[in-house]
């Protein structure tokens, strides 16, 4: 389940950077309260999918340390061109859902 609660992570630092006006993978920018709500939602929806591996604290901390990692990545990736940054944003989230999926059948 580890592996599943990276998506709503990453989809949350992902739904911040489509806030930003300055932002190149949609035509126009969604706006910052959707875009807030929508990354706060999807935030604690990955302290509660890390909570059933992990105590609270611990997936709070956990999820905390794999949300500015996903910042810092969906940064770093928005400097490439559009295509680049959906198939590196696909790429994690199919490496989550496999390993994900793997580790919970195993």
């Amino acid at each position: 389940m580890s592996f599943i609660a990276i998506i709503p992570l990453w989809l949350a630092a992902l739904s911040l950077y489509l806030g930003s006006h300055r932002q190149i993978i949609i035509n126009r920018a969604v706006p910052r309260p959707i875009a807030g709500f929508s990354a706060m939602s999807l935030f604690l929806l990955g302290i509660v999918t890390f909570s059933f591996d992990y105590p609270w604290v611990s997936s709070m901390l956990a999820a905390l340390v794999i949300f500015m990692l996903s910042l810092f990545t969906v940064t770093i990736s928005s400097g490439y061109s559009r295509g680049r940054t959906l198939s590196i944003t696909g790429g994690v989230c199919l490496f989550s859902l496999i390993f994900g999926g793997a580790s919970y059948v195993a």
